[in-house]
């Protein structure tokens, strides 16, 4: 009576575990490397770049055609080039903390849900981003008076979105 107690009971312990390794196993590894992502370069579905000084977006980026999320945080990148959105499976884009002033009219055809541009001297976005069915964007560290911020929310009226208080800045 015992043995079969003790089997029961490694049984309930060991299917949880099993469940939990499959699940982490699932999740989307992140590369850091543009040329170890290369190799596996149709199964990439995120890439985080950040903190690599990078200037421009590197062209190597394109050939991910499954890529669903993009981290491109604390470089010096300044413009977005409309490529990016032939990226269609792109949902997740973090710009954080680079010198964006505007991003291009043709990102709209994209299905993102996450935009993170904290840090970044923009101020408005193209109206025809209403399309997006965003859910969360972050434009912290970002002095915009009140008039831009509620040009921005009106364009995003779903999306939780995270501001600074506005400033008394007169643009």
């Amino acid at each position: 009576m015992l043995k079969k107690y003790c089997k029961t009971n490694k049984t309930f312990f060991i299917l949880p575990l099993l469940l939990f390794t499959v699940s982490m196993q699932s999740q989307t590894q992140c590369y850091k490397d543009i040329e170890t992502a290369l190799a596996n370069k149709d199964c990439i579905e995120c890439i985080d770049l950040s903190k690599q000084q990078l200037k421009e977006i590197p062209n190597q980026i394109y050939e991910f055609s499954n890529l669903k999320k993009i981290i491109l945080r604390k470089n010096k990148i300044k413009h977005i080039p409309d490529s990016l959105s032939t990226l269609v499976h792109l949902h997740y884009i973090d710009l954080s903390s680079n010198y964006i002033e505007t991003l291009p009219q043709s990102l709209s055809a994209l299905n993102v849900d996450t935009l993170i541009m904290w840090d970044n001297p923009i101020y408005e976005f193209p109206k025809e981003f209403r399309k997006w069915s965003l859910k969360y964007l972050d434009l912290r560290a970002i002095q915009m008076n009140k008039e831009e911020q509620k040009n921005i929310k009106s364009i995003f009226p779903s999306a939780k979105i995270r501001m600074d208080h506005p400033c008394n800045c007169g643009r």
